[in-house]
């Protein structure tokens, strides 16, 4: 047998083998809350398609995250606003920092219509802490769902942690006085879109629910897929799926760690100047 060819057989099969290796779940998330723990400063490329009033919406952004104190520039590719999060100034608003039209910078709250519009998840959800903790609540309550491997994508080594259940559906649930949409949601640790997707005079994620008796849902997700980078632990890949199919991806790429920031990069008058 050729040379070339025998190496190319042997890592052909080096790459099989590690792709089909089943690992554990629970050291799965050991390892990417301990990845996440260690990660200062993060830059990364989110690309995100979500469904929303029964379109698939695409977007993308370019974030800066500082862990701690926990702070967050975004920038939207296509149009080139800055959106700006610092839970020392505020935990409740963020900036939008124009690049044109309405050609003023302005203060929103996260989860308001202005801000947050219908989108799946706010600049407060940025980072892993939010997502990491979706997935493994899910997995606390159907961990015999779930599956945890080693996978070979795109050419790169990834963990996989996956659940799919037959067991999805909506239950009726009576709303306590004061709480909204995200209040329900966080509670449940369930979609708050597929709330608003699913109970008709539900249009914001602030709405005041007080009293009324909704349709939840039982998971986050029917299908779930979250893959993590082998080597540094963080996002590459979420997809959920719900009855209707396909309800939002993310890919994560360009990841950049522990960049020497400039002085005052999370602040309005800094990001303002950035073209």
């Amino acid at each position: 047998m050729p040379k070339l060819l025998l190496i190319l057989l042997v890592c052909l099969s080096s790459s099989i083998s590690w792709a089909q290796k089943k690992v554990d779940c629970d050291a799965s998330f050991d390892f990417m809350y301990s990845q996440w723990a260690k990660t200062n400063v993060v830059q990364y490329t989110s690309a995100k398609e979500e469904r929303q009033d029964g379109e698939m919406v695409k977007a993308s952004f370019d974030f800066t995250i500082q862990r701690e104190p926990f702070k967050v520039a975004g920038r939207m590719s296509d149009k080139g606003h800055y959106i700006l999060y610092d839970t020392e100034e505020s935990t409740k608003d963020a900036w939008y920092i124009s690049n044109g039209f309405p050609f003023t910078n302005l203060s929103l709250d996260v989860n308001g219509k202005v801000f947050r519009g219908l989108n799946h998840y706010t600049i407060s959800d940025a980072g892993c802490n939010f997502i990491f903790g979706i997935i493994r609540d899910q997995y606390n309550v159907i961990g015999d769902k779930f599956w945890c491997e080693k996978v070979v994508r795109k050419g790169n080594e990834e963990i996989s942690v996956q659940a799919e259940t037959e067991d999805w559906g909506y239950v009726k649930y009576t709303a306590k006085d004061g709480e909204t949409v995200i209040d329900v949601a966080a509670k449940l640790s369930v979609s708050a879109y597929l709330i608003i997707e699913r109970n008709a005079g539900v249009n914001q994620f602030q709405d005041d629910l007080s009293g009324k008796t909704i349709e939840v849902p039982k998971l986050y997700g029917k299908k779930i897929k979250l893959n993590v980078d082998a080597e540094h632990g963080l996002p590459t890949l979420i997809e959920v799926y719900d009855d209707k199919g396909l309800l939002e991806r993310f890919e994560y790429t360009a990841y950049r760690f522990d960049t020497k920031l400039a002085p005052g990069y999370f602040t309005v008058d800094y990001l303002d100047k950035l073209d």
